[in-house]
């Protein structure tokens, strides 16, 4: 049999495959490894990294001191995926030396699952939002 034929993870290999990666190469190689372009996807995806994981922070405690917050499932829905996206970026910094390309890819999954969930939410949330008085219009009613 060929060596080159790739043929499905045995269901043996299944935590092997995921947390190894052995028979994948890393990112970096796709990089050459040139430490410029290396660094730069690494600097780059950790700050864009810690502002995603930032953001959710700063809305849960938004949240905590507001409780009143009428809405406050869609920011919560809306944290979970902006956490999501954090780690994918965190995931693409790891994947440049080790190749865990299907914990990666599940990560990914599960952003998309929780995006597509926000969008749905959003669609239900826009028509309330939308009917809320306007401060101006509160401040006429007052």
């Amino acid at each position: 049999m060929d060596s080159s034929v790739v043929t499905p993870v045995e269901t043996d290999n299944v935590w092997q495959t995921l947390f190894m990666g052995q028979q994948y190469a890393p990112h970096g190689q796709c990089y050459l490894w040139q430490t410029p372009l290396v660094w730069l996807h690494v600097v780059a995806d950790s700050l864009t990294a810690i502002a995603y994981f930032s953001i959710p922070i700063l809305l849960v405690y938004f949240l905590r001191k507001r409780q009143d917050t009428p809405f406050s499932g869609i920011i919560i829905l809306f944290s979970a995926f902006i956490l999501l996206c954090g780690t994918t970026h965190v995931f693409d910094v790891i994947t440049l030396w080790f190749p865990l390309y299907w914990i990666s890819g599940t990560i990914k999954a599960l952003t998309a699952l929780v995006s597509i969930a926000t969008v749905f939410e959003l669609v239900t949330f826009l028509p309330k939002a939308l009917s809320l008085k306007s401060p101006l219009e509160l401040a006429q009613v007052n």
